[in-house]
This record gives structure tokens, C-alpha cells and sequence, in this order.
């Protein structure tokens, strides 16, 4: 019993911060900046009389759009679609007579009913309603066209957020991921084949009953990224610095398709990184699929270690670039995901000043996880 009680007032001590302090001035700045501008807009166009009222629920929206640009409630067609349909009940249950407090209780109540219907929930859609229902005689004058500031706002939020968020590094709207493999294939990525599924995760949302303030794609994100961090913590710290390869075969953007072609048959190589001379930058790749695209049939009966290529190409002209490369100290967690999920068939692996210093192939990778898989054996 007195364990129950002591959880119970436990749940009320707040819980840590996630978020790094940068994050939060940058949220803070931009609710400052929206709010500034919508305020005075909204003032210039509408008057006094109808913005202030209105200035509530539009903080409301912003500290959505600015502090959680992830959450459901706070994506575009929740905002715009949320607020004009709370106001438009709102409106219309304080113009039908019913007794206020009446009115407002049925107005929050229809509008939590309508948003879930319409997807759109949007918390301050609430606070909306009850301005309408509750506000002075501006308010009640105005009547419908009330919506006409309360959806300047709304997109005007909306458009700040678009611009801020972006700028700041948040991506918004919150895109969804694109589905399927590099193959256009129905089978499912290789990291995911052995993981869970949509369905789980659909099943786990049922489970738990109650409304997750997070999309479906970003809880399975999270799920993905925990997998991850377990998988790296149980896997030690084994870093692309200790399974790649150092003697390396490599060409310049000046050399020929047809040098190109050598190194590789002579070397039995699948591709080839392109350094910028003696600096060693690496500046491209270039793979065997690269190069077969520049050859000139010799006779009507193709020998593959005849190919003939078409003179004066330079390897610039048909090389990969930019290319996808790890530091040294990249975990071999995320070379497992990078090597497996995107397709590459090689990593190469670069410093500080993006001086190639050694490559990882597939063979690389397979034969570290089984080197890792044998120490965990039990004995």
C-alpha cells in the first residue's frame, strides 16, 4: 500500500528534459517572432477588438508549431482545419440561445468529437470555441466572419512555422517515409525483415488504448533508433577504423575509363574511389556498373573481358559524386544500416579534411559481425 502511494505521488514530480537548452531558444525565438507578427497584422487588419481575444489561442498554436513541429496536433491540416472548425461550432452554439455555460460545455465537447472525426485534433481549436461561445460584443457581432481572422492567423502561423522550422533544422511538415527498397521490391528493408512491423506497432497503439501525442511513423522511428543503441551497447565499440581496409587501389578524375576498367579486372575490385591528386580527397567513386555504360561493342558476339570503351572519357565525366563516406570512429551499427538498407556495396572511410584513409566492403562487414558473433559465444 505504501509502496502504490509512493509511486502515485511520484507521478508527480516532472519528468527530465529531453531537449537540449539550444532547442528550446530556438523555439522560444520563434514563437517571439510568429506571435509578434501575427498580433500585429492581425491588428492592422482586423482591430483591437477582435485580435485580442484571439491572441490566446494563437500562443497556444504556436507553442505547437514551434516547441513539438512533430506532433500531430501540430502539422498543417490540424492547425487550419482544426481552428476554423472549432470556430465555426463555436459560432453557432453562441448564437442559438442556449444559456452560456451550456453552450460552452457543448461546444468543447463537439469540438474534441469533430476534430478526432476529422483528423485534424488541435488542442487551442478548443480554446477557439469557447471565444466564440463566451467572447464580448465584437466577437458576437462579427459572428460568422469571425473565421476570417481566425484562418489569417492560422496561415499565417502556419507559414512562419514553414520558414523558421526549415531554416532551423526541423523538417516541417512532418513528411511521411518513403515505403519500400532502393529494388522497388514488396520486400521490406534487410533491417527490418527481422524487426517489427507496421501491424505490431498497430497492435501496440490498440494495447495501450490511450492517444499517443506522436505519428505512427515517428513512434516507429523511435523504436528503431532504441534497437540500435541496444544493439550498439551489446556489440562494443567496434568502429570502421577497425575493420576497414588500408592498402587501397584508387584513381584521379584525369584518368581514362579504360585504366579505370584495368584496376578493377586486374584487382577483381567492384569499384573505385576517385582521390583529387596528392591530397588524397576523396572527391568520387566510380563502380563497374559506371564504367559499362561508356563501352563500344567490338563485334556482334560480346566477350566481357574485351570490352572496348570509348576513348578520351575521363573518369570525372562518369565518377559518383558526392559520395557517401563514414569518419573512422562511425560504429559498425550504422555501417550495417548504411551498407545493408541503402544498397552500397563499399564505404569508403575518410578524415577530418575528407582524405580517403580506408574502404569497407560488404565482405568487411560480414566478416566483422562473425568475428563479434563468435566472442559472444557462450563458452
Amino acid at each position: 500500500m505504501h509502496e502504490r502511494l509512493f509511486d502515485w505521488c511520484r507521478s508527480f514530480v516532472p519528468e527530465p528534459l529531453i531537449a537540449r537548452p539550444i532547442e528550446w531558444l530556438r523555439a522560444s525565438v520563434g514563437i517571439g517572432v510568429a506571435l509578434a507578427l501575427v498580433m500585429s497584422l492581425s491588428a492592422w487588419v482586423f482591430g483591437l477588438s477582435v485580435m485580442l481575444p484571439l491572441a490566446a489561442p494563437a500562443a497556444a498554436t504556436a507553442v505547437l508549431l514551434f516547441v513539438a513541429p512533430s506532433s500531430p496536433f501540430a502539422q498543417p491540416w490540424a492547425v487550419i482545419t482544426g481552428n476554423l472548425t472549432a470556430t465555426l461550432i463555436g459560432v453557432a452554439l453562441g448564437a442559438s440561445g442556449i444559456p452560456v455555460v451550456v453552450a460552452a460545455g457543448l461546444a468543447a465537447g463537439l469540438v474534441i468529437a469533430f476534430l478526432y472525426g476529422l483528423r485534424c485534433l488541435h488542442p487551442p481549436g478548443a480554446a477557439l470555441a469557447l471565444v466564440a461561445v463566451v467572447g464580448g460584443p465584437q466577437i458576437h457581432a462579427a459572428g460568422f466572419a469571425l473565421l476570417y481572422p481566425v484562418a489569417f492567423n492560422s496561415f499565417l502561423l502556419v507559414a512562419v512555422a514553414l520558414l523558421y522550422n526549415n531554416l532551423t533544422g526541423h523538417a516541417y511538415p512532418k513528411a511521411r517515409p518513403r515505403k519500400g527498397n532502393i529494388h522497388n521490391t514488396r520486400d521490406p528493408l534487410p533491417s527490418e525483415r527481422m524487426s517489427f512491423t507496421e501491424d505490431d506497432v498497430e497492435r501496440a497503439l490498440e494495447d495501450f488504448g490511450e492517444y499517443v501525442n506522436v505519428t505512427r511513423d515517428d513512434l516507429a522511428l523511435l523504436i528503431k533508433q532504441t534497437e540500435k543503441h541496444a544493439l550498439r551497447r551489446s556489440m562494443g565499440e567496434i568502429t570502421a577504423a577497425d575493420i576497414m581496409s588500408r592498402d587501397l587501389y584508387w584513381s584521379t578524375p584525369g584518368c581514362t575509363i579504360q585504366r579505370a576498367w584495368q584496376t578493377l579486372r586486374e584487382h577483381r575490385l567492384h569499384s573505385l574511389p576517385v582521390l583529387e591528386g596528392d591530397s588524397r580527397k576523396l572527391v568520387g567513386i566510380v563502380t563497374l556498373v559506371d564504367l559499362l555504360k561508356h563501352f563500344r561493342p567490338a563485334s556482334a558476339r560480346l566477350k566481357f573481358g574485351q570490352l572496348k570503351f570509348l576513348r578520351g572519357v575521363h573518369l570525372g565525366a562518369v565518377m559518383s559524386s558526392p559520395v557517401v563516406s563514414v569518419p573512422e570512429h562511425a560504429h559498425m551499427v550504422d555501417l550495417v544500416f548504411l551498407l545493408s538498407d541503402q544498397g552500397l556495396h563499399c564505404l569508403p572511410v575518410v578524415d577530418e579534411q575528407q582524405r580517403l584513409v580506408g574502404m569497407i566492403t560488404q565482405t568487411d562487414l560480414i566478416a566483422a559481425l562473425y568475428r563479434n558473433w563468435l566472442k559472444h559465444l557462450p563458452d
